[in-house]
C-alpha cells in the first residue's frame, strides 16, 4: 500500500510510504532554494508522486487549514482516486517517531513551539498502536518559552533556537536564575507543563525584556535558558518514565533538535532514546503518512509494525549527464578533472588543509548532511573552525560535529551508542578532545554522526583517511552557504562552490578546485 504524506505549513514536504517503509521524502525549501518554506509543497509533492507506483491513501498533516489549500488538497485526491486523511499536528509528530524508531513498545513524546493547540504530547505505542496519555496547550509550551529567549537574544525564533543552545556552553548556568524561571516563567508539576509568565509570543517576550534575564550577558543568559529547558525536560520525561516503567522513548517535535538536551535525557534517565531524524515541521509529510498507513493497516486487522530506519537518503539523485550539463552551463567544463569513485582523491586534499564539499547520491532527508550534501575537513585542525565560519557566513561561536566510524565511537564518546543522524549529543573522551579539536565544542561535547555501511563511498573516505591518520572521524558540515537550505541539484552545488563555501568540489566523480 502506498501512502503520500503532505505537509504545507512551516518547512513544507512531500513523502512517500510503501508498506510503511519511506521510499522518498523531501522538503520544498531543497527545491524552492526557500529556507523553511511555507506554502505548498507543489515540487516535492512532483518528486514523491514521480516514485509511486500507484497512490492509495493521501494524508495531510494538521487540521486547520485555510479553505484555498484544503481545495487544493480535495483536487488532488479528486484527481489520484484516493481517500484523504486529515492528521493532527502533534499525531504527525508521533507516528513519525514511533513507526520508525523500531520499539514495539516505548513512550512517544512530542515537545514543540504549538501545532493544532497543542505543544506537548504523550504517548503508549505497542504493538503498532499508539494511545494519547497526556496532552499540552500552546499557551504551557516549552517550546515557546525557548523561541521567546531566542528572539530576546538577538535571534529569529523558530529558527536560530540552536544558536542559543550553542552560545550556552560559553557561560556556567547561574542556578539562581534557572529557579527564577521556574517559578516566575515556566515549570512542569506532576507531568504537568506550567506557564507562570501569564503571556505567550509577543507579550511573553516584551514581559522578558523587563526581567532580569535581559539584564544578563548573552551568553549567561543563554546558559540559564538552556539548564532550564534540560531540567523542565528532566522533570517532564521522568514523570512518565516512572509512571509507566519505560525506558524506550520515540521523540519528536522542534525542541527535539536541541541535542545538549537529549544527551541530559539520556544520562540522567538512563533512556534507550530515539530522536526521529527530521525532528520539526519537516517530518510532519512523513508522520502523517505513517499515521495513514498505520490506521489502514489497524483497519484490516493487521499490526502496523514499527521498523527502525536505517537512512535518510530519500531524496533526488543526478546522473553524470545531469552534472556535466549543469557544468556546461556555468562553462565549468573545462575546471573538472574526472577522478570517479576515489576516495585517495578526497583524504590528499583534506590532509592538505582543504576543505572539500561532497555531493553523491540521494540528497539526505532532514535537517543534517549526513555525507550525501557535505562539506569534509579535517578534524585535527583547529584552525579549520574560524576558515569554515567565515567562508559558510556562521556565527564564530558555532560548533562543528564529525562522521565518526561507528565501531570507532566506544574510543571517541563517552557513554556511546548509535548515532547515525545527529541528533544526540555526547561528551567527548580525552582521546578525542585532544586528536580532533576541531569538531569537540568548548564544553567538551560534540554532536557526531556515527556511520556504519548507510553510504559506502563515504564510508571509503573515512576509512582511508583513518589509515592515513589514524582518526576515524571527519568533520562534516552540510553543502549550503549559512542561511540557504543545504544543496540539492548540481547546478546548487555549483552555485554554492562559486560562493566559496569550500576548497574543492567532488560531485559524482569530477572533482574542481577554487580558483
Amino acid at each position: 500500500m502506498e501512502v503520500v504524506g503532505i505537509h504545507h505549513g512551516h518547512d513544507a514536504g512531500a513523502a512517500l510510504i510503501r508498506d510503511g517503509e519511506i521510499v522518498a521524502a523531501a522538503n520544498e525549501e531543497r527545491f524552492s532554494r526557500k529556507k523553511f518554506h511555507r506554502g505548498f509543497p507543489e515540487r516535492s509533492l512532483q518528486f514523491v508522486l514521480d516514485r509511486s507506483d500507484g497512490v492509495d491513501v493521501l494524508a495531510v498533516a494538521g487540521l486547520y487549514r485555510k479553505r484555498k489549500d484544503l481545495e487544493r488538497v480535495r483536487n488532488i485526491a479528486e484527481e489520484l482516486e484516493v481517500p484523504v486523511y486529515l492528521v493532527e499536528h502533534h499525531t504527525a509528530h508521533a507516528a513519525s517517531a514511533y513507526y520508525t524508531s523500531g520499539f514495539n513498545r516505548c513512550l512517544t513524546i512530542t515537545v514543540d513551539a504549538a501545532g493544532d493547540g497543542l505543544s506537548s504530547t504523550v504517548w503508549v505505542c505497542e504493538r503498532g498502536e499508539m494511545h494519547r496519555i497526556a496532552t499540552e496547550p500552546y499557551y504551557d509550551s516549552l517550546g515557546d518559552f525557548y523561541a521567546n529567549v531566542t528572539e530576546l537574544l538577538g535571534f529569529e525564533p523558530m529558527k536560530d533556537e540552536g544558536k542559543v543552545m550553542c552560545l550556552a556552553a560559553y557561560a556556567e548556568p547561574d542556578l539562581k536564575s534557572v529557579e527564577w524561571i521556574r517559578r516566575e516563567v515556566i515549570d512542569v508539576e506532576e507531568g504537568n507543563i506550567v506557564n507562570r509568565l501569564g503571556a505567550i509570543s509577543g507579550e511573553a517576550v516584551r514581559r522578558l525584556k523587563r526581567s532580569k534575564l535581559a539584564r544578563m550577558g548573552r551568553e549567561r543568559a543563554a546558559a540559564v535558558a538552556q539548564e532550564a529547558l534540560e531540567e523542565l525536560l528532566l522533570e517532564y520525561f521522568g514523570y512518565y518514565v516512572n509512571e509507566y516503567g519505560e525506558n524506550r522513548v520515540a521523540y519528536a517535535g522542534g525542541v527535539a533538535a536541541n541535542v545538549v538536551a537529549n544527551m541530559r535525557l539520556r544520562e540522567r534517565l538512563d533512556l534507550d532514546l530515539f530522536v526521529h531524524p527530521n525532528m520539526g515541521d519537516g517530518g510532519l509529510a512523513v508522520g502523517a503518512a505513517l499515521w495513514a498507513w498505520a490506521e489502514e493497516e489497524l483497519a484490516r486487522g493487521r499490526k502496523p509494525e514499527p521498523r527502525r530506519l536505517e537512512n535518510v537518503y530519500f531524496g533526488p539523485q543526478y546522473d553524470g549527464k545531469e552534472v556535466r550539463k549543469a557544468l556546461e552551463e556555468r562553462s565549468m567544463t573545462n575546471k573538472a578533472e574526472y577522478v570517479g569513485n576515489d576516495p585517495d582523491a578526497i583524504v590528499r586534499e583534506l590532509l592538505e588543509g582543504k576543505t572539500v564539499a561532497l555531493f553523491h547520491g540521494r540528497m539526505e532527508y532532514g535537517p543534517r548532511a549526513l555525507g550525501a550534501r557535505s562539506i569534509l575537513a579535517d578534524p585535527r585542525d583547529r584552525d579549520v573552525v574560524h576558515k569554515l565560519n567565515r567562508d559558510l557566513g556562521r556565527e564564530s561561536f558555532q560548533p562543528f560535529a564529525p562522521t565518526i566510524l561507528y565501531e570507532d565511537a566506544p574510543e571517541y564518546l563517552r557513554k556511546p551508542c548509535e548515532s547515525p543522524f545527529m541528533t544526540l549529543a555526547f561528551r567527548a573522551t580525552d582521546t578525542f578532545r585532544r586528536e580532533a579539536p576541531a569538531v569537540v565544542h568548548v564544553d567538551g561535547t560534540t554532536r557526531p554522526q556515527t556511520l556504519q555501511d548507510e553510504l559506502p563511498f563515504y564510508r571509503e573516505v573515512i576509512e582511508t583517511f583513518r589509515e592515513e591518520t589514524g582518526l576515524g572521524a571527519v568533520l562534516n558540515t552540510s553543502f549550503n552557504p549559512h542561511g540557504e537550505p543545504i544543496v540539492c541539484s548540481p547546478r546548487d552545488a555549483l552555485e554554492a562552490f562559486e560562493h566559496g563555501v569550500a576548497d574543492v568540489l567532488w560531485i559524482e566523480g569530477y572533482m574542481i578546485e577554487r580558483g
